[in-house]
């Protein structure tokens, strides 16, 4: 227990961080001079640039998808690390999943999607075998692109539930955002992340006041989602098909909270 609220303590300073992308310089061979590294920039400048994440969950709980959208020209290869608990012999234990410390090369792809298995195979010709991993519900997936000016990396917790859960709240377990509902199936799951950008542009004007938070698979039904916040003037958008909607938007000391229909895809801006 002390090792699981150690690690969501890393997770809430990380994910809410994460509205900076953290830039290194990329790797140089022997001879060659390193990239200067580039400085880190908040969120309100950098959430054109980002790429888009998304993370879904199978209703089975053995697999997670993660698709990658909105990656710039410029991004070469990129890297993914993915961390989370699982119940083994009456322990919880950390189990991991990534790229294999090789870069994934894009080859002037945008895009990158990715099915995990949340467990081990065993494969022969032409069959697998797999143990899947039992009760996983929480984790934090580190995402790095990697391109000629240097590295981008960008830090998301995660958390999954089942829908009977939303009365209560669905959050990634980082402190930040929450979405309440009554009107989900009660044992579907959700996936609640950071999705470190926004596929479609912010209104004109608007200017991102937190980095984005999405659950995943797409909801139906009514809720009110809410963001830790010391801001009084700002708006909670959702994203509608392909437009942001400007969501009625009350105060309280530290929260910002907005009813919602329909929708995934929560930014506070401004």
């Amino acid at each position: 227990m002390k090792k699981i609220l150690l690690l969501a303590a890393i997770f809430s300073g990380a994910v809410f961080l994460s509205g900076c992308a953290k830039k290194e310089p990329a790797e140089t061979l022997p001879g060659q001079t390193a990239p200067t590294s580039i400085p880190t920039k908040p969120v309100e400048e950098t959430i054109k640039e980002r790429p888009y994440v998304s993370l879904n969950v199978s209703s089975d709980n053995h697999w997670l998808t993660i698709d990658i959208k909105n990656i710039r020209k410029e991004m070469t290869a990129l890297e993914y690390e993915l961390t989370y608990f699982a119940d083994f012999e009456g322990n919880r234990i950390e189990r991991g999943i990534s790229s294999g410390g090789k870069p994934v090369e894009l080859s002037n792809q945008t895009e990158f999607s990715k099915k995990l298995l949340l467990g081990s195979a065993s494969c022969t010709t032409g069959a697998c075998k797999y143990k899947y991993d039992e009760n996983v519900n929480e984790g934090m997936l580190i995402l790095t692109l990697i391109g000629s000016g240097g590295k981008e990396k960008y830090e998301s917790a995660f958390r999954i539930q089942k829908g009977k859960e939303a009365k209560e709240g669905l959050s990634a377990g980082d402190g930040v955002f929450s979405l309440i509902s009554t009107a989900l199936p009660q044992n579907s799951l959700y996936l609640t992340i950071s999705s470190v950008g926004i596929p479609v542009q912010l209104p004109e004007g608007v200017t991102a006041k937190s980095i984005p938070y999405g659950v995943f698979p797409n909801l139906a039904g009514k809720g009110t989602v809410s963001f830790k916040t010391s801001l009084i003037q700002a708006s909670i958008y959702a994203l509608s098909g392909k437009s942001w909607q400007k969501l009625e938007t009350t105060f309280e000391p530290g929260k910002a909270a907005a009813g919602f229909s329909n929708t995934s895809l929560f930014i506070l801006g401004e």
